[in-house]
């Protein structure tokens, strides 16, 4: 089952100036989703939602 996790919108404004704004925007969301929920696993990004399935 997947599950839509909302990302802070402040990951977006971390982000402002980078040279690669998405690959940053994306490593922010994975460490987000590691420390916040752990027991999930970040499939991708739509939008301000990250789009996770729960571990095994």
């Amino acid at each position: 089952m997947r599950y839509k996790i909302p990302i802070p919108v402040f990951y977006v404004s971390l982000t402002e100036g980078s040279r690669d704004r998405g690959r940053l925007f994306k490593q922010y969301v994975r460490s987000y989703i590691k420390m916040n929920h752990p027991d999930m696993e970040l499939k991708k990004i739509e939008g301000l939602n990250a789009i996770c399935e729960r571990r095994e």
